[in-house]
């Protein structure tokens, strides 16, 4: 199975990294990485669909490999608020336990849940959208003792400028100043309660309680969905803030209440590794030999 983009793909890829901008901050959007798929998606209408996720998730896959995203300008909840973002925290006491419904699944992995978490809550000013008003609307948790970011209801105008991951990353690294923690530490997102009828049938494909590593095509088709493209986007934006990361694996569950979750765990990005050239052998064995490669090993190896 082929993991990797093609060159010239990947090549598209990198240079959408730098194609957009919010003021002066480099953002590797959405809808720029959509225009580019239309060698590999001529329906983008149907961009949600089981093989054209998988496509997208390879592609960010191979971006994330490579990392090729340029450094963005550090992000600051101020620069969100000048743009006319609101911002609050949902539980200002730090009380309420925001993994309400997951508490095994963090418990497993080690968490904790209440009083080192903050619910907070974004939104942009209402804008109209098919004679209607509408907004942007962020609702997220952060634990930055734990590394933990919870998705949790987000909505997001069509053509909207500012992405998910652009707020995610500016509430996160305020969080972290509040903690006094290092933004480097993030190593989960969760994705709670998933509605998205599409992300639900990738899951119900692949598997719950599944573990998908990055070489198979359920973790592409996850990458590639609705909710899992905002978190590659988060790492390949956001890498001056978090550092280089990519994706160690996607897990699959349901919450105590039925409800469709999974997680991206993070590991240290590492560069790809070159390949080593095969030592050609001396000129009169190549002769000898020919031009098989296999029978040069295997001469090789009798002498």
């Amino acid at each position: 199975m082929q993991l990797f983009a093609p060159v010239s793909l990947l090549w598209a890829l990198c240079s959408f990294v730098s194609s957009r901008s919010l003021q002066g901050a480099t953002r590797f959007n959405e809808r720029s990485f959509r225009a580019g798929h239309t060698a590999h998606s001529p329906a983008l209408i149907k961009r949600d669909d089981y093989s054209n996720a998988v496509t997208k998730g390879k592609d960010l896959w191979a971006a994330l490999k490579q990392h090729c995203s340029q450094e963005v300008t550090e992000p600051s909840l101020q620069k969100l608020k000048g743009l006319g973002w609101t911002v609050f925290d949902a539980n200002e006491d730090n009380t309420d336990p925001p993994a309400n419904g997951v508490e095994e699944m963090f418990s497993t992995l080690g968490l904790s849940t209440g009083e080192q978490y903050y619910s907070r809550y974004a939104y942009s000013k209402f804008e109209k959208f098919d004679d209607k008003e509408v907004r942007n609307e962020f609702a997220n948790s952060y634990g930055s003792k734990d590394g933990v970011i919870i998705a949790e209801d987000n909505k997001r105008i069509k053509g909207s400028t500012i992405a998910w991951s652009t707020v995610t990353a500016f509430i996160w690294q305020d969080t972290c100043d509040i903690d006094k923690t290092d933004p480097k530490s993030l190593k989960y997102v969760f994705r709670d309660n998933i509605v998205n009828a599409n992300t639900k049938a990738f899951i119900d494909k692949v598997g719950m309680d599944k573990t998908l590593k990055p070489e198979g095509e359920g973790f592409f088709a996850l990458l590639g969905s609705a909710n899992g493209r905002g978190v590659a986007y988060l790492l390949l934006q956001h890498s001056s803030l978090l550092g280089k990361k990519t994706i160690k694996q996607i897990v699959t569950f349901k919450s105590n209440d039925g409800s469709y979750e999974m997680y991206f765990e993070f590991e240290d990005w590492k560069p790809p590794q070159e390949e080593t050239p095969q030592e050609e052998p001396p000129p009169g064995a190549k002769r000898w030999l020919g031009s098989n490669p296999n029978r040069r090993r295997i001469r090789a190896i009798g002498t």
